[in-house]
């Protein structure tokens, strides 16, 4: 599993930072000043590096697709468009957003038991 990073434009220090924050929530793990030079655009990329390394990345796989087949049971259950099924898309919806952040494909989904059509 890749993780992929939006390179940031030169002179964008607080839009760097803004974007950690965003990504990353206050989760954020602490950084060894001597992996970055201080700056935000290297922080991210070491954050990202940090969050594979401690199998974050995986945890979030297997947090999304467990989610994923929650929603799928509840709409089963009660209907695609239930109150019930709408209230477990819209807590899903934040797993699914930072998977494109931390390079999750669906195949990595289907891979921890995700149930989702093969495309």
């Amino acid at each position: 599993m890749a993780t992929t990073m939006t390179p940031l434009q030169v002179d964008t220090e607080a839009a760097a930072t803004e974007c950690a924050f965003a990504i990353f929530g206050s989760d954020i793990p602490p950084i060894d000043p001597e992996d970055c030079d201080g700056s935000w655009r290297t922080t991210l990329h070491v954050i990202a590096e940090e969050w594979v390394g401690e199998g974050r990345v995986e945890r979030h796989a297997a947090r999304t697709a467990t989610a994923i087949n929650e929603l799928l049971a509840v709409q089963e259950q009660h209907g695609v468009g239930s109150r019930q099924a709408l209230a477990a898309g819209t807590e899903l919806k934040p797993l699914i957003d930072k998977c494109p952040i931390f390079g999750i494909t669906s195949d990595d989904l289907r891979r921890h038991g995700a149930r989702l059509e093969a495309s």
